[in-house]
């Protein structure tokens, strides 16, 4: 059995988990994948008051997972990644969100590499993966309230946040409730247009999911023929170059969500506009947009970068939809510059 496949039968037992270091291809149990070499540095000085992720009390320090409670009651599944500090001091935090129908796991080939030089903690949004799945809350905005709950709970602080898909509007969603709160330092957008459905004066949004008739065609989808859906969604939101067994391991996940959570929550995605808020956020972002994008036409995703304030563009020019998985070496490095450096040695890296 190869290091991916090990995903499939192993990915319900948390402690066993494999995960595919891209460094030497092979497979890493879960006691393995944190970066020990870094653990044993002490700071100087109160690190607890430093930075409460020191705190020996703080849940980083009991186990490389768990479970936060968000103000609803719901339970929200959740791993961290890597040393809080390394031999330059302490490491900046990084949250990746993953987008609709997906999981943490659909990280799996980035954690590692990006937990290098960075602390790096995944979740699992609700009505997904390991997260409760309740009969309520199938709208963005409750999504960008678990990620408060998660950031507050962790005791997390000048984040860099990533978002893949619905994972950038969650991250918009979060400014529109809570605006600049201090928790999120920078942003990362990852191919997602501003608005997916066709408005009066916008034609640039989703190629699947874009007015009422195409929403009601993918929600009965979903709710006849998930298997399938789950399947042609991995082929038509990555390229040729994933191999199948790759391929295999996301579309499990996606079936290990609710397929009429998944229903409702697209009805709320699809119809969201946020060009009106985008100018309103602060941060240095990051829009990081898939050229062969079969989700998005690319000058859709541009529109992003137009709108924001403090916003550099990225395109990796042969990827599809899910670029992070198709190119998780440079997609990796991408992210660790820009948490560790901001625009400062960006384009350093992406030459």
């Amino acid at each position: 059995m190869n290091a991916i496949s090990s995903l499939i039968s192993r990915r319900d037992s948390h402690r066993s988990q494999a995960i595919i270091d891209t460094s030497d291809n092979r497979p890493h149990t879960r006691d393995e994948r944190y970066d020990q070499g870094d653990a044993g540095e002490v700071a100087q000085q109160s690190p607890q008051a430093m930075n409460p992720l020191m705190d020996a009390h703080h849940p980083f320090n009991k186990a490389p997972y768990g479970k936060i409670r968000t103000n609803d009651g719901i339970e929200i599944f959740y791993e961290h990644f890597g040393s809080v500090t390394g031999s330059n001091g302490e490491k900046p935090v990084v949250v990746l969100i993953h987008g609709w129908s997906g999981s943490r796991h659909y990280w799996d080939l980035n954690v590692r590499l990006i937990a290098r030089s960075c602390k790096v903690v995944t979740f699992d949004l609700r009505h997904h993966g390991d997260s409760d799945k309740p009969s309520h809350g199938f709208h963005v905005a409750r999504l960008a309230s678990d990620l408060r709950d998660v950031l507050v709970s962790l005791q997390l602080k000048n984040v860099t946040v990533v978002g893949a898909s619905m994972g950038a509007s969650i991250i918009w969603s979060y400014f529109e409730l809570f605006g600049s709160d201090r928790r999120i330092q920078r942003a990362i957008f990852v191919d997602q247009a501003p608005l997916q459905n066709i408005a009066i004066d916008w034609k640039s949004g989703s190629t699947g999911c874009y007015d009422i008739a195409s929403l009601t065609r993918l929600q009965c989808r979903l709710l006849e023929d998930f298997e399938g859906f789950a399947r042609d969604n991995a082929l038509f939101c990555s390229s040729s170059n994933v191999p199948v067994d790759v391929l295999k391991v996301l579309e499990q996940e996606t079936l290990r969500a609710n397929p009429a959570a998944l229903a409702a929550l697209m009805a709320d995605h699809t119809a969201l506009d946020w060009r009106p808020l985008l100018p309103t956020i602060p941060i240095p972002c990051l829009n990081v947009i898939g050229k062969k994008s079969a989700v998005f036409p690319y000058w859709g995703c541009e529109e992003v970068s137009k709108l924001l304030p403090h916003c550099r563009t990225l395109y990796f020019e042969e990827e599809n939809h899910w670029l992070y998985i198709e190119q998780p070496q440079r997609f990796s490095r991408v992210v660790a510059s820009f948490a560790n450096h901001g625009f400062d040695e960006f384009l350093v890296v992406v030459e």
